[in-house]
């Protein structure tokens, strides 16, 4: 499989949570046309901003943070992919392997990124899909997604309980707002890169699948 980015670039128009603006900036710190010596940026933005990781901590003042997992924790051999509405989810996990590591979920949804619908009205994740996907996948480590979050604004409290189910019940990590406008089938191998804040709660991350 020809390796691609399941991940975004980060860029001043990444649309955030609730539609907030002006959080992210990326401005010419210094540049070659202006006479200076190199280009730099200075850039800005929210930790779960574009394609992230919500760790424990996120939810929890004792869960876990960035710098509890170590390197080989983000390399997946064993992957599943389900193609699907979040209504179909139950009956489409029935289908894969057991052992799978990281559930990959594309709704769909993901091609309304540029629109305000995508983050107003995504379609609501169940809380119980978390202790749903544990039941099924036992080395489970880590769902993700092409929404924008896993809380939808349709239904926050059912967004915040997912929230707790997934990261703190079920020991499952979360990654938000995924690039699968080109995933067609379930990949060989993915690497997560997080951005390595080691106190962080949640942190952008670039993905490769292979």
């Amino acid at each position: 499989m020809e390796p691609i980015y399941l991940s975004y670039y980060l860029e001043e128009n990444t649309p955030l949570y609730g539609g907030i603006r002006n959080l992210i900036s990326i401005k010419q710190n210094s540049s070659i046309d202006n006479g200076n010596t190199s280009n730099d940026l200075i850039i800005s933005f929210p930790n779960h901003s574009g394609t992230h990781i919500d760790f424990p901590y996120h939810f929890c003042n004792k869960g876990k943070k960035c710098s509890d997992y170590p390197a080989p924790f983000w390399i997946f051999n064993k992957i599943g992919f389900l193609d699907c509405s979040i209504e179909e989810v139950p009956e489409g996990i029935c289908h894969l392997s057991k052992d799978i590591e990281l559930l990959i979920l594309k709704t769909g949804f993901g091609e309304m990124r540029g629109d305000e619908i995508f983050w107003k009205a995504q379609p609501v994740i169940p809380a119980n899909f978390a202790a749903l996907f544990r039941a099924t996948f036992p080395n489970l480590r880590v769902f993700g997604f092409d929404l924008i979050s896993l809380t939808s604004k349709l239904n926050r409290t059912e967004g915040k309980n997912a929230h707790s189910s997934f990261l703190i019940e079920n020991d499952i990590l979360v990654i938000e707002d995924m690039n699968l406008s080109r995933l067609t089938c379930t990949p060989d191998n993915v690497i997560v890169s997080p951005l390595q804040i080691g106190i962080a709660d949640g942190v952008p991350c670039t993905i490769i699948s292979y």
